[in-house]
């Protein structure tokens, strides 16, 4: 198993966990749309997850599931959906890719 694969893999795990909390944010607050709407984006971009040569470049040094690995993926992953620029796989992975050079 590559290392681009377990990434990938990794990424779609966050999706999906991330998906499940949105709906239990949508169940507790039924007013507002947004938890139910970026669960379904989260569920539909685990199944886009594929990075491609170029972003996984990028990601590759920083991809070592550290702690700082981790908190940029959980920060990157909890606003999809519900603030601007986050609702595409490509645009996550720009993200992404912004809060491991910080």
């Amino acid at each position: 198993m590559t290392e681009k694969y377990v990434c990938e893999a990794a990424l779609y795990a966050s999706f999906k966990k991330t998906a499940r909390w949105r709906d239990a944010v949508a169940q507790q607050f039924p007013s507002d749309p947004r938890n139910a709407a970026a669960a379904e984006l989260l569920r539909q971009m685990g199944k886009e997850t594929n990075l491609t040569d170029q972003q996984w470049r990028v990601i590759a040094p920083h991809f070592d599931r550290s702690e700082r690995w981790s908190e940029a993926l959980s920060a990157t992953v909890r606003v999809v959906g519900i603030r601007p620029g986050y609702n595409d796989f490509p645009s996550f992975t720009s993200r992404l890719i912004e809060a491991l050079v910080r």
